[in-house]
């Protein structure tokens, strides 16, 4: 996970960079971006978190299909982020934009692209140790709690990212 922190601080060095040497270039592209599908996905992945949390609780208390249940509600809260987001991405105001557009779009793109790869990653683990519980099997290779501390983390990240790149002004 370090390796992931460490590549997010770096490009949200390389947009600091950029929102320095081009203020109305930036000022110009965040006026594009859509702060209410911003503050949407905020929303979807702290409810997400919540509810991560609160399968960490029903599994302490052996509770498994509380846990099943938590873990898939957080799952269908990634999956609304991402199509919430990739919604934003196919918006007309965004269509002529790309990585090679500007400092200010590549380092957006890139940012709240790798991002959102995390976050379908996380959906992807959420459900997946979801339908181990349901199995009844042996349990999952990874637990409840470190698949929530990911969770956890692609939010923090996000809790990072939304404000820096949406609302934050040169």
């Amino acid at each position: 996970m370090s390796v992931e922190v460490l590549t997010f601080g770096l490009f949200l060095l390389g947009h600091a960079w950029g929102w320095r040497s081009d203020p109305e270039g930036h000022a110009a592209g965040q006026a594009l971006l859509h702060v209410r599908s911003g503050l949407v996905g905020t929303v979807l992945l702290l409810l997400g978190s919540g509810l991560a949390y609160l399968a960490v609780l029903a599994e302490e208390q052996g509770q498994t299909r509380r846990t099943i249940v938590a873990f898939l509600a957080a799952a269908a809260c990634g999956l609304a982020f991402s199509v919430n987001k990739l919604a934003e991405y196919a918006s007309p105001d965004l269509a002529e934009v790309g990585l090679s557009t500007s400092a200010f779009w590549f380092s957006y793109l890139f940012l709240t692209g790798l991002h959102l790869l995390h976050v379908v990653l996380g959906v992807v683990l959420l459900a997946w140790v979801a339908w181990r519980l349901a199995r009844g099997g042996p349990g999952p290779t990874l637990g409840v709690a470190a698949v929530a501390a990911y969770w956890h983390l692609v939010d923090v990240i996000w809790l990072l990212l939304f404000p820096i790149v949406y609302l934050m002004h040169p």
